[in-house]
């Protein structure tokens, strides 16, 4: 059978592959402890759940216009306002997840020649997604000494480096580090992007209510109004909502490009699910202290987490400003000479022997780190951790 060379270009996510293995493994009985899940522990509110019955007795189970439905554009656009950023309901469209909408962002921006900007540690699907538009990903290292952002001055060097840089994707609050970018480096970034007229920006907010020291994480577009006309934010439902299996993210960007991205997405998936798409309606209503109660839930693993990481010898974790990840350097453990040839071993070793689920960083373009989330019970950190010491020591 004779594949298309695009699908050689990527493989299989890694976080979603060590989550299956962990589940197989649960399911034959073994008592793995996993931090590899990239979603909330917690139940999808009430009132968004009644919401979507209430959709389905309704008859709400047709198709709807490919970009979402009117009220959820609307719902957004406004959710934004209330933000302090002006949204209209055309500057929306609403897709399968966040992933989709980034999908279809860059099957409709990037072509074969073009080169993407994109930090390291990265989302696994962000390089993935840009080789499967035909471009090639530029992977610049921004490591501990920046807390895993970004700085200007590697920015300018990547750009007059190569003519052909067409877009730069960031992520805060951060998968896999948890780092948050202030107001104030969002708008040195920009200033540098002023000089590169024909750089696009994506801005994966996913994370954005998630953030520790702030109600909401600074936005690329507040920052620099400037270069709204060519930014595009990402965002969605399924973290600060607990509503990953609902399959429901949306993207925020110049009207063109909604318009590019609705034509792309008529022609793969239509409209995300129906009845969905009511609940995510009432999910933008939904009083902040019920999401305050989660964040404070997240915070408080967070510290905990942290702490009991940073008490093993030889391990180094930073605290990270939001998001449910820790992204701990490991390098003490792995490398030439050392007990671990690589990350991958490391992360091996642990899920056999320690019955530990971790994701190794070099699948985020960081060797030598692994990514764990906290999004799990207090009880199962400890004894996950616990269990790792015991393993390395």
């Amino acid at each position: 059978m004779k594949f298309a060379a695009r699908i050689s270009r990527v493989q299989p996510s890694p976080t979603l592959a060590i989550t299956a293995k962990a589940k197989a493994m649960k399911a034959d009985g073994i008592d793995v402890v996993s931090f590899g899940a990239g979603e909330p522990d917690f139940n999808t509110p009430a009132q968004i759940c009644e919401a979507a019955k209430a959709a389905i007795d309704a008859g709400h189970t047709r198709y709807t216009p490919a970009v979402g439905i009117p009220q959820l554009r609307k719902a957004i656009a406004e959710d934004y306002k209330r933000r302090g950023r002006d949204v209209a309901a055309n500057q929306v469209i609403v897709g399968v997840g966040g992933k989709h909408a980034l999908y279809n962002a860059t099957q409709v921006l990037f072509d074969e020649g073009d080169k993407v900007i994109i930090p390291a540690p990265y989302w696994v699907s962000y390089p993935a997604q840009v080789l499967l538009a035909d471009a090639e990903p530029v992977l610049p290292f921004a490591g501990p000494e920046s807390d895993f952002r970004l700085t200007p001055d590697q920015l300018r060097a990547e750009l007059q480096a190569d003519a052909n840089i067409r877009g730069l994707i960031l992520c805060s609050p951060s998968n896999p580090t948890g780092s948050v970018y202030s107001l104030e480096e969002l708008q040195a970034l920009g200033a540098v992007l002023t000089d590169y007229p024909d750089v696009v920006v994506f801005f994966d907010a996913m994370y954005d209510r998630l953030c520790y020291d702030e109600e909401i994480a600074a936005d690329f577009v507040q920052a620099n109004p400037e270069l709204a006309d060519r930014t595009v934010t990402f965002n969605g439902f399924s973290k600060t909502y607990a509503m990953t299996g609902w399959r429901l993210g949306y993207a925020i960007g110049p009207v063109e490009i909604i318009k590019a991205m609705s034509k792309l997405q008529s022609q793969s998936t239509s409209n995300p699910t129906s009845f969905a798409q009511y609940g995510a309606v009432n999910a933008l209503s939904l009083p902040d202290s019920e999401i305050d109660a989660m964040k404070a839930v997240f915070k408080r693993r967070r510290d905990l987490i942290v702490d009991r990481l940073n008490a093993i010898e030889g391990v180094h974790c930073a605290t990270p400003g939001g998001a449910f990840y820790v992204f701990p350097d490991l390098t003490s453990f792995v490398g030439e000479g050392k007990r671990f040839a690589t990350d991958l071993e490391l992360a091996d070793f642990l899920l056999e022997k320690a019955l530990v689920a971790v994701v190794p960083g070099s699948a985020f373009g960081a060797p030598g780190h692994v990514r764990l989330s906290y999004a799990t019970s207090d009880e199962l950190i400890e004894e996950g951790i616990r269990r790792i010491a015991e393993a390395l020591s």
